[in-house]
């Protein structure tokens, strides 16, 4: 293979390039996607009481939280001390939401459904599927004449079904629903009730979704310099990951060549072929961690007879 070599202008230029370092953290990042979250602190439609989803946050747009001191469902219950909040990162793509609340008691006449404290969290990121939880304090669905009361898990297993005493429907507990768009909604509590009760509908109390984003794409640019410090051109190099196809480049008349859009990670760069006249590095390999940021790793190229890795 035949070099080609830079002017003094060009060697120049390029060692002030890397006089900091070997392996250098360069300006600039590939454009990532923010994902979305949102979370609200519940929302009825129980006959006669109608409520749409309120106190509500969401990312991005906002608002990243919100809180009341009590919501009244008139005529049947209160829900006290609702927070939400809905948060992300644009970098890296990843997104959280939570909702609470203290207190809650709702009476529907033939059953009381109540607890101290109700929680749902919801996790997402990037190339994983999206997790969630829901916890309920104290929970449980209770009678007049105490028949058929039942008692809620602190901690329930996703999309724990009971079935509400006096015939009055079902509770589900930590439902969890997965949309089309990949996101994944949790609802703390998600209580149907059936007809002919007087406040046939649902209530969800403590809902949150979060889908993910794309993370930042990451860059190395692999250079690759004489031992005067002039460009190099006719270099290859290969960029490894354990479990993953190798990429090649070779370096151009600028001595440089690049790996984009690499996913965060730890590579090893290694340089595999020279121009006739040049022989390999050593080391020949570079390790380079990548987390959404642009490296340029630099190679000097020693002057003996070439040979192939």
């Amino acid at each position: 293979m035949a070099s080609v070599k830079m002017g003094v202008a060009g060697r120049t230029a390029l060692g002030a390039v890397f006089a900091a370092s070997l392996v250098a953290t360069t300006a600039g990042t590939a454009h990532a996607a923010a994902g979305e979250s949102s979370a609200y602190g519940a929302k009825a439609s129980l006959g006669p009481v109608t409520i749409a989803e309120t106190v509500k946050s969401a990312f991005p747009g906002g608002p990243p939280s919100a809180n009341l001191a009590s919501l009244t469902l008139p005529t049947i219950g209160s829900i006290n001390a609702i927070e939400t909040t809905a948060t992300g990162n644009a970098s890296d793509g990843t997104t959280h939401s939570t909702a609470q609340t203290a207190e809650a008691s709702v009476n529907l006449a033939l059953a009381t459904v109540s607890a101290d404290a109700i929680t749902a969290t919801c996790d997402a990121t990037p190339g994983s599927t999206p997790v969630g939880s829901a916890t309920v304090t104290n929970g449980a669905a209770t009678t007049p004449l105490g028949i058929g009361d039942i008692t809620f898990p602190a901690n329930p297993a996703p999309n724990t079904t009971l079935t509400l005493p006096a015939g009055l429907g079902e509770v589900i507990l930590n439902e969890q629903i997965e949309n089309g768009d990949g996101s994944l909604t949790v609802n703390a509590i998600h209580l149907n009730v059936a007809s002919p009760s007087p406040f046939a509908g649902e209530l969800v109390i403590a809902s949150t979704t979060c889908g993910a984003g794309t993370a930042d794409g990451g860059k190395i640019t692999s250079a690759a310099v004489d031992q005067d410090g002039e460009q190099l051109a006719g270099v290859a190099f290969e960029l490894r990951k354990p479990g993953a196809t190798a990429p090649s480049c070779t370096t151009n008349g600028e001595g440089t060549c690049d790996f984009a859009n690499l996913e965060p990670g730890t590579y090893e760069l290694c340089v595999t072929d020279v121009p006739d006249g040049y022989g390999l590095p050593k080391p020949r390999c570079k390790e380079v961690v990548i987390d959404g940021n642009n490296r340029l790793v630099r190679f000097v190229i020693p002057g003996e007879n070439g040979k192939k890795a």
